[in-house]
């Protein structure tokens, strides 16, 4: 997200560091003299980034080389942490409204697939990398923003920014809705990129689904 698709002016960034933000080695949390509330909201946060330090960190020290074993659990990752559902009804724009039934599943279907992809393919760059957190900060009350920055143990990749935005309602597991990179929400950069492309075909939902497909295919 998001993560499908990127600008020229943010591509170089996404291309190196998207299949990497799911290597997260620390999150200390700052949490003491909170609010009851934005503790439990903060507490969930760090919850579904933790499950998921354990879960890449288990993909990688168990990796055989096998794409097909690699596309089962980063698509399992996906599933279980992140709100795709949210993920594809913000990206979509007052299109999601206009949408069929079946053009939704299609495409949240067809954006899971080109997300996993992506991470799939980037995977080998995972290595090395470690995310010391600078702030959480909830942002309403059912929101919160984890802010850190991702290092290369070796040096030879420079220190990137990145900002979670984890969803955390209360009757519902927590689950990431956007990533931020040196400050650009790769969803908010779906967004434009998808209302473009539907605004360009007659505002069609369809034209967005095929070209995403196009996209995946040429991978």
């Amino acid at each position: 997200m998001m993560i499908l698709t990127q600008t020229p002016a943010i591509s170089a960034i996404v291309k190196r560091w998207l299949g990497k933000m799911l290597m997260v080695i620390c999150l200390p949390m700052a949490l003491a003299g909170l609010p009851a509330h934005a503790d439990s909201q903060i507490n969930a946060a760090t919850e579904v980034i933790s499950k998921m330090i354990g879960e890449v960190e288990t993909y990688l020290a168990t990796d055989p080389g096998d794409v097909a074993r690699r596309t089962q659990n980063i698509a399992r990752l996906f599933d279980t942490h992140f709100d795709l559902e949210g993920i594809a009804r913000f990206s979509a724009g007052p299109y999601w409204r206009a949408a069929t039934d079946q053009e939704r599943i299609t495409y949240i279907q067809t954006m899971r697939d080109v997300m996993v992809g992506t991470v799939v393919r980037n995977f080998d760059q995972l290595s090395g990398l470690n995310f010391t957190t600078i702030d959480s900060q909830a942002k309403g009350d059912k929101m919160v923003l984890v802010r850190g920055t991702f290092n290369d143990a070796s040096g030879k990749r420079p220190p990137i920014s990145v900002g979670w935005r984890v969803i955390t309602p209360s009757a519902a597991p927590a689950k990431v809705l956007d990533i931020e990179i040196e400050n650009i929400s790769m969803l908010v950069t779906q967004k434009q990129e998808n209302i473009a492309i539907i605004r360009k075909n007659g505002g069609q939902f369809s034209a967005l689904i095929e070209a995403m497909k196009s996209r995946q295919q040429s991978h």
